[in-house]
């Protein structure tokens, strides 16, 4: 150690010393007897493109589907799968919804913004919320999950992504378990086109025209998704989001069945874009000594929308994203 790390340590020292000290220790968050604060309304829109009221029963609804389905499928709703991911939790309004059927201590919150993490962590004390990487491996555990939830979020990842972080969910759900989803369909590719319409005919908002810019040749990328092939616009938003892996990603059901059928699930439920929400959802259960191409383990353990909503919610995202 040199005398300058040795001085600068000193310096820290007596910083940490000197710092104010907490009048009592915070409590583990519980939403029966309190609520935590929102984050900016910004912040919310940015992530969701809702903020509020709008943004919770959305959040809401798909929480209830989900433990429904769950239900369905096993016999007991969320309340008894033990630990559950939120998977790209953002700043936690899936989380906050969660919280009423599990102990903050079995929900695990999940995202590749740092920044999202700490504003996690800073609201709703006492859950796990972890930063991971763009793409896996992550330091979940083995088997660690029977719920895993993921709203909004493959609709963004790029095929690569997609791909293997369905063989990653593979090795953290258990043997049946179930994950929900929401991914894009052929209605986005029909709102692209329709804004490309609109474009020519120079009536088209400003919403639109940034729609209209995501792929250049809508009739081949509708015959791509039609074949089977996701289709995938990448977009750079920030230093954390950034178009090699993310972007607009629309993905057909025979190869989301493929790409989660080689990971270790099969779909059991699937209901198409605008009948839940903007987005289709998808229900899948985990095999029984299924195995995926991600299966090491590791050292820790851990309304009805329809195309006028989805173009209004698409607006609100693609005006902070583009």
């Amino acid at each position: 150690m040199t005398g300058t790390s040795a001085l600068d340590l000193d310096q820290l020292v007596d910083r940490l010393s000197a710092a104010d000290t907490l009048p009592q220790l915070p409590d583990v968050i519980d939403i029966a007897t309190g609520v935590p604060p929102n984050p900016p309304e910004d912040v919310q829109t940015k992530f969701v493109g809702l903020a509020y009221r709008d943004a919770f029963n959305e959040a809401r609804s798909f929480v209830k589907v989900a433990d429904e389905w769950l239900t369905k499928q096993r016999g007991a709703g969320l309340e008894s799968a033990g630990r559950v991911l939120d998977f790209g939790s953002g700043w936690g309004r899936i989380s906050r919804m969660l919280l009423a059927h599990v102990q903050p201590t079995s929900l695990y919150a999940a995202d590749v913004d740092s920044q999202m993490t700490a504003l996690v962590n800073t609201t709703l004390p006492g859950i796990n919320a972890t930063t991971v990487n763009p793409l896996p491996p992550t330091m979940l555990g083995t088997g660690a999950f029977e719920a895993a939830l993921a709203f909004s979020v493959f609709s963004h990842l790029a095929p690569q992504a997609h791909e293997a972080w369905a063989a990653e969910f593979g090795r953290v759900v258990a043997p049946g378990g179930m994950v929900f989803i929401t991914v894009l369909d052929s209605v986005f590719i029909e709102q692209i086109r329709q804004a490309k319409v609109h474009v020519a005919e120079g009536i088209a908002e400003s919403f639109e025209a940034g729609l209209a810019t995501l792929f250049d040749d809508i009739d081949a990328t509708a015959a791509e998704f039609a074949a089977g092939r996701p289709v995938y616009a990448p977009r750079d938003v920030d230093g954390v989001r950034t178009g090699d892996y993310y972007g607009w990603a629309a993905m057909p059901e025979r190869y989301v069945t493929k790409v989660w059928g080689d990971a270790g699930f099969d779909i059991v439920q699937w209901v198409r874009s605008g009948v839940l929400f903007p987005q289709a959802m998808v229900g899948l259960v985990r095999r029984p000594n299924a195995s995926s191409s991600n299966n090491d383990p590791q050292p820790v353990p851990p309304g009805r929308p329809g195309m006028g909503q989805l173009a209004r919610r698409l607006k609100a995202r693609i005006s902070r994203r583009a």
